[in-house]
């Protein structure tokens, strides 16, 4: 392998799809991207077209592959969005149904209705029964979808997360496969013995032999051929668990990651950890190593949520949020429960809703108060970790895109009364996945930079006005869920 090398990260996002060649001390040497938006043909609908979702990553991944040069490549990395299923006939590689996105909930009556109790759900696989995992997503188009029904009958009806369908397809059809962080988010995996789950596999009308192979996130996922080159996949890794390897989350760390969603990961170590009201997710494992289990929060609607603002009539540029925060007078009261309330509180009833308007409520007051919104629920999270018996050791770590925005991070600390860590590399996703390959090639990676820090930002607000605050906060929320 030439001494100029590179790992190729693909990372297949709601919003965009990238990637990214690292070399072998860690360092970005290439990258390419184009974005990915969703279709919403209805409310409550959020889907792909299969044929030009998978052309947009192939592209992708091939515009990289040759800035760098195909000799160089020593391996690929996927990282991907999580919860969005495919559904394709493994005669023809062709994609029987619109691609359901994890934000999609026209599976609802089938995620209702499956014959098992949420309790046994979050037992069996650290999840709950919903429309936005892939269970009843794949039970609504057997249902619905008449081609889907046909494969079904015919015996070559496959199911699998997103990179699956990439890795099938650039395998020529060799490698039907994904990793347990994604085989998880179909809600139909044993996270103890890491197999599918007969009961839940029954429960919701779905035979195994439609599903992909299981294996480790770092792993031997088939080769791509291109130009004369065979090129192994080595890493196959859900985004949130990317990033985290990324940034070595130890036991008792937590870290948030604001993208569309939010998302806040504690390390609860390797032995299984349930807590009503969290999610439990698989951290990113190594064939040789045992593998953590992460207490995950989730905000439903994060970056989404200013998205949303927009929708409404109030434009502004991305690097305008600090300002008209930092103009906000009075800011607006509100839950940004846009698809319902994630973690703790898991009510897919709830709408979002407003408060502390006044005939003087501008522009900076929405988005101030959108802001301060997405953080209060991430502080929900955090309180209801401490509450029940998982304390928070050190610095809060804080990335994505939000995270570059003061006035958000300075608002997060002062509610949790935290410092937090605001790390720099805002590609800790690709990233991941791409250390993930480099472990299984034995790449020394001693020298990757997994902890670039921008800044500390500690807590500036006393804490008895954050606590004012806060409880301000959570008589709203309260309000808001009861009607009273």
């Amino acid at each position: 392998m030439e001494r100029d090398a590179c790992i190729i990260s693909l990372d297949i996002g709601t919003s965009g799809c990238r990637a990214v060649a690292v070399d072998k001390k860690g360092c970005r040497v290439a990258q390419y991207a184009e974005v990915l938006s969703p279709l919403r043909p209805s409310k409550g609908c959020s889907q792909y077209d299969g044929e030009s979702w998978l052309r947009i990553q192939q592209r992708v991944v091939r515009h990289v592959i040759d800035q760098v040069g195909v000799s160089k490549v020593a391996a690929l990395a996927i990282a991907s969005q999580r919860s969005t299923v495919v559904l394709w006939d493994k005669e023809t590689g062709q994609p029987l149904a619109p691609v359901l996105t994890w934000e999609d909930g026209r599976s609802a009556q089938e995620a209702a209705s499956a014959p098992v109790a949420q309790p046994q759900v979050h037992q069996i696989t650290g999840l709950y029964k919903t429309p936005f995992f892939s269970a009843s997503k794949i039970l609504w188009a057997i249902k619905h979808v008449p081609a889907v029904a046909q494969a079904l009958k015919k015996g070559t009806l496959l199911a699998a997360p997103v990179p699956s369908y990439f890795i099938w397809h650039a395998s020529k059809k060799h490698v039907f496969a994904t990793d347990y962080t994604m085989a998880q988010r179909m809600l139909l995996l044993d996270i103890r013995t890491r197999t599918w789950s007969e009961p839940l596999c029954k429960a919701f009308q779905i035979s195994p032999s439609i599903l992909p192979t299981l294996c480790s996130s770092a792993d031997d996922f088939g080769t791509y051929e291109y130009k004369g080159y065979s090129i192994p996949i080595y890493a196959c890794v859900g985004d949130q668990q990317s990033a985290a390897f990324w940034q070595q989350l130890e036991k008792g760390a937590s870290c948030i990651n604001y993208g569309t969603g939010a998302f806040w990961l504690y390390n609860a170590g390797n032995k299984s950890a349930l807590l009503d009201g969290m999610l439990t997710s698989l951290a990113a494992s190594e064939a040789d190593r045992k593998q953590d289990y992460l207490l995950e929060g989730t905000v439903n609607a994060a970056g989404s949520a200013l998205l949303w603002l927009k929708t409404k009539g109030f434009s502004f540029e991305e690097n305008e949020v600090q300002s008209l925060c930092e103009k906000s007078k009075n800011p607006v009261l509100f839950l940004p429960a846009l698809g319902g309330l994630g973690a703790p509180y898991f009510d897919f009833n709830v709408s979002a809703a407003a408060e502390n308007l006044t005939p003087h409520t501008g522009k900076s007051d929405w988005v101030a108060g959108v802001v301060r919104g997405i953080v209060c629920l991430l502080a929900d999270i955090g309180t209801y970790l401490q509450a029940n018996g998982f304390p928070l050791t050190g610095p809060v770590a804080i990335s994505g895109g939000l995270s570059q925005i003061p006035y958000l991070a300075q608002f997060q600390a002062d509610v949790l009364q935290r410092p937090l860590i605001v790390l720099s590399q805002q590609d800790a996703t690709v990233l991941g996945a791409a250390k993930l390959a480099a472990r299984h090639m034995q790449w020394d990676d001693a020298a990757w930079h997994t902890t670039e820090v921008t800044s500390t930002v500690e807590p500036q607000m006393l804490p008895a006005e954050a606590q004012t605050l806060y409880v301000s906060w959570q008589k709203f929320v309260q309000r808001i869920r009861t009607g009273k």
